[in-house]
């Protein structure tokens, strides 16, 4: 591959004019001779260094994506299709403006202040980013940033956010329940180490119980283990002759379709036997047998407004509102079996 030093003696120019062309400093350059040197750089297919590029320029044009999350022992972030429509929305419209992408996934908030830090980020996207550590970024960093589903501890600040209608998504999906005859179930929790959405989603299914002059007591809210093993011991239980339980109330298609199969292999039916809902109407919701009764919403639309919303703010225009949460609907399929009698 030829160097800097090659090209400019082809097109007949010195290496700081070559260097200039590369990194963008085109005010130091003429048209014409900006052509011809990028002329050069095609025919003799030369890359340059992207590290030289970022110590060069003012930004990097390097787009941080940091999912904040423990992820699962057994499988990657991107086995999750929820995960890859956000990345796979965002990744394209983070390139159509001509930016780069840097994926980091951790659950340490010193980690991602080190990263934002060491890196000449352009912007900066989180996700599932709880509160307190939201605080704690927003006063460190100078870069900009944008939330995707975080719940904000204080009210000191603009947060820029793209979220979710959670508590309503755990209202409709209860109603819809409760509408068929199920009074005795369990909601089950992605995670206990971040809790914004899911605890929003479970106050909604409380709220839909205290409509019908019920009660869903909290001891009803089950976080679920990072281990599979432990998962499906915990799916197996809720099926046991000594529990009362009609329905599980999953906050992912995730679990809930995990669940599903862990059923089948132990030959206990769905629906006819528990009632098993999701929450997201990804893939997984429509491939699973039976298919899942869920909450639609749209992840691909999430990581598009977080880029436009990134994009705003680096070019230093304004954004409104500036935390956006979308709508979410009940997509009825196969997976709720309609009870004669309240919970029996």
């Amino acid at each position: 591959m030829s160097t800097i030093k090659e090209i400019a003696k082809s097109a007949g120019v010195s290496p700081t004019t070559v260097a200039n062309v590369i990194h963008g400093n085109f005010g130091r350059v003429s048209q014409a001779t900006r052509e011809r040197v990028e002329r050069v750089i095609a025919e003799e297919k030369y890359a340059p260094n992207m590290g030289a590029k970022i110590l060069a320029q003012s930004s990097s044009r390097i787009i941080g994506v940091i999912m904040f999350m423990e992820p699962r022992w057994e499988e990657s972030v991107l086995e999750d299709p929820f995960s890859s429509a956000i990345l796979g929305a965002m990744e394209r419209d983070i390139r159509d403006n001509g930016y780069f992408v840097m994926l980091h996934t951790t659950s340490d908030e010193d980690e991602v202040l080190r990263l934002s830090k060491a890196w000449k980020l352009a912007g900066l996207i989180l996700v599932w980013v709880p509160g307190d550590v939201c605080r704690v970024i927003y006063d460190t960093i100078e870069t900009p940033v944008v939330f995707i589903d975080s719940y904000f501890s204080d009210r000191d600040h603009v947060y820029y956010n793209v979220g979710l209608q959670d508590e309503r998504g755990g209202y409709l999906i209860t109603r819809y329940l409760l509408s068929m005859g199920h009074r005795n179930m369990l909601f089950l929790a992605n995670t206990s180490l971040f809790t914004g959405g899911d605890d929003a989603r479970f106050k909604g299914c409380q709220r839909a119980f205290l409509e019908n002059n019920l009660v869903l007591s909290d001891a009803c809210y089950h976080a679920l283990d990072r281990e599979k093993k432990v998962r499906e011991k915990f799916y197996l239980s809720c099926t046991d002759s000594s529990n009362p339980c009609t329905a599980l109330v999953f906050s992912s298609d995730y679990y809930a379709a995990e669940a599903v199969s862990t059923f089948q292999d132990h030959g206990i039916d769905v629906p006819s036997q528990i009632s098993v809902t999701g929450f997201d109407d990804n893939l997984f919701s429509r491939l699973v047998r039976p298919r899942l009764t869920t909450v639609h919403q749209n992840a691909s639309e999430k990581g598009r407004i977080a880029v436009s919303m990134l994009m705003r703010l680096i070019n230093k225009k304004s954004v409104s509102p500036p935390d956006v949460r979308l709508d979410v609907h009940v997509v009825v399929r196969d997976s709720v079996k309609k009870l004669e009698h309240n919970g029996s």
